[in-house]
């Protein structure tokens, strides 16, 4: 097979640092990586026919057969590398149809390509609960593909969604054979963003799902064995790095799935190497539209090339990070993920009033230490207690003015920002609290408050008290007495311009807002609750804010309102 070669970086360094206006890019990152828009990739153009064969059976160690489409070039030179599509919801019908146009693609760039339907979908054989043997599965179906006469012995894997969930679920079983994947839009551990966020209870996308998902998830409430054989954790994705088994991690910043894709590449990228690259842009769940400077079928090849077929096309060089900032709209390469320079910004909650919304609690965000005296605030939660319309959906995150919403909720808003300021990361809330009930949820959303008091969400976070401790064996807490619990925001890459503000809400739970298609988050928690939440220096609740460039530097320890 004819494979393309560049020379070392050629993928990178042709979309690198475009240094023109500043416009809404946060303060002090004008001199970053910034992408000037999309380049052509350098991919060869030579294309191969290819037979494809229907009704392909393959035996798993159990003895359950799966079905399976594969695609096969035609070369000259002998085997070549192969690609492994697993998909869950079984390969006919409008899925599989809308979902192998890349894989075909693929095949005719000279990559023999399988795409199989995961037992008990399509015209496989066994029972598809969740994610049920997708590892074990995986590990037969790969090495089954190494044996063929039409593989060389090295085997990728694509696809996103449920088929990333399937990859990382197999490459957690180290095939041999197995060499690169590319989950997209995915989580390795599902438990606490995706059936329950933060420890919260499914909510209504996850209730839609109906048979044989939801059944079986809602008789698993904590993180049980059941979970541990369906879900990757960090001890997984350490492995799979020192097994040498490449990784391109991508998401959206609006996807629910994401913040755990994130989080895999974080405990990946641990062991350092170049074996991993992290892309993240502005999409919700599903493809990657906009994708710079290359499209996302490029990238896939790229990485293929290089780990399957040894191809130097500089993919695997320079950053290990593409991700797109809202606010400018722009692409940009980091060194790594999370970013390294990134200053923590701590802002403290306190019962100042800001004068900038009629809540139950209109508090300040001040920095840089928490007042010595500030009362604690409380709430009253119910299921008909006023909830924030934090859900995401599978059209994105919802643009609406969130103020109304806000006048129900505990509210802590900052001072006018003096320049553009760009929060990339991860935001952690550190609370101090106490509960009358020993259950109870905590739903907290930064927003971004434009001078005309229009508020816009950033990005939100889910937290189950009891399962804070612990989601394997949670216990009520004790009633009335204060905790601190460190609540993780979902992650960001926003800047908020200046002259705005920065918002946090609070609030027992979350609500659909009418019309949201196929909402995904928590169910509103069944039990009655006041919550208070305390403020001054000997319990001091905050916000660390992950801030890049210099925008940190306008707060000062001199600043006024201390």
């Amino acid at each position: 097979m004819e494979r393309f070669a560049s020379t070392a970086l050629a993928v990178l360094i042709a979309a690198l640092p475009a240094l023109v206006g500043a416009g809404e890019r946060g303060a002090g990152t004008e001199g970053r990586m910034w992408v000037d828009g999309p380049s052509a990739p350098p991919l060869s153009a030579v294309r191969y026919p290819v037979t494809v064969e229907d009704n392909v059976k393959i035996a798993m160690r159990d003895g359950v057969i799966l079905d399976a489409r594969v695609l096969v070039p035609t070369l000259t030179e002998g085997p070549g590398a192969c690609v492994l599509l697993a998909n869950g919801y079984g390969r006919g019908g409008s899925s599989g149809s809308r979902i192998e146009p890349p894989l075909r693609d693929l095949a005719e760039r000279g990559y023999a390509a399988v795409h199989v339907s995961l037992r008990g979908s399509g015209e496989s054989g066994g029972t598809n609960d969740l994610y049920n043997r997708y590892g074990e599965d995986g590990y037969d179906v790969v090495e089954w593909m190494a044996e063929q006469p039409w593989c060389d012995g090295n085997v990728g894997m694509v696809g996103g969604s449920l088929m990333g969930i399937s990859q990382l679920l197999t490459a957690s079983q180290l095939p041999p054979h197995l060499r690169a994947i590319i989950p997209h839009v995915a989580c390795g551990d599902c438990y606490d963003v995706l059936w329950y966020p933060g420890g919260m209870l499914p909510g209504p996308g996850r209730v839609a799902r109906g048979e044989p998902e939801y059944p079986a998830t809602i008789q698993h409430r904590d993180f049980d064995d059941w979970w541990r054989a369906r879900v990757t954790l960090a001890e997984d994705h350490r492995r799979m790095a020192r097994n040498g088994i490449a990784a391109l991690i991508t998401g959206g910043w609006d996807d629910y799935l994401t913040p755990a894709s994130i989080r895999a590449y974080e405990e990946y990228r641990s062991l350092g190497g170049t074996r991993k690259k992290l892309i993240v842009g502005p999409w919700a769940h599903g493809g990657a539209p906009g994708l710079e400077p290359y499209d996302f079928q490029s990238f896939q090849v790229l990485w293929l090339g290089r780990w399957l077929a040894g191809e130097r096309n500089g993919i695997a060089e320079g950053p290990k990070a593409l991700i797109y900032v809202k606010g400018p709209d722009r692409w940009r390469y980091e060194e790594d993920w999370p970013i390294r320079d990134a200053q923590p910004v701590e802002l403290f909650l306190s019962a100042k009033r800001s004068g900038t919304i009629d809540s139950p609690n209109d508090g300040s965000l001040m920095e840089p230490s928490p007042p010595r005296t500030s009362p604690g605030v409380s709430y009253r939660y119910s299921v008909d207690a006023p909830l924030l319309p934090t859900m995401l959906s599978s059209s994105g995150r919802l643009g609406i003015d969130q103020s109304s919403a806000e006048a129900g909720a505990l509210t802590w808003t900052s001072d006018p920002l003096e320049v553009p300021t760009e929060v990339t990361g991860w935001p952690r809330l550190t609370l101090w609290v106490s509960s009358s009930g020993g259950d109870f949820d905590l739903v907290a959303q930064i927003t971004d408050v434009a001078p005309d008091g229009t508020s816009v969400q950033v990005v939100a976070g889910y937290l189950n008290a009891p399962r804070y401790f612990s989601r394997t064996n949670p216990e009520p807490l004790v009633a009335g007495k204060v905790y601190e619990i460190q609540m993780k925001i979902l992650p960001t890459a926003y800047v908020f311009a200046a002259g705005h503000r920065i918002r946090l809400d609070i609030a027992g739970g979350s609500k659909v807002v009418e019309g949201q298609e196929r909402p995904q988050g928590p169910r509103a928690n069944p039990n009655p609750a006041t919550v208070t939440i305390y403020q001054d220096a000997r319990r001091p609740s905050r916000i660390e804010l992950p801030i890049v460039g210099t925008g940190w530097r306008q707060w000062t320890a001199g600043r006024s309102g201390h």
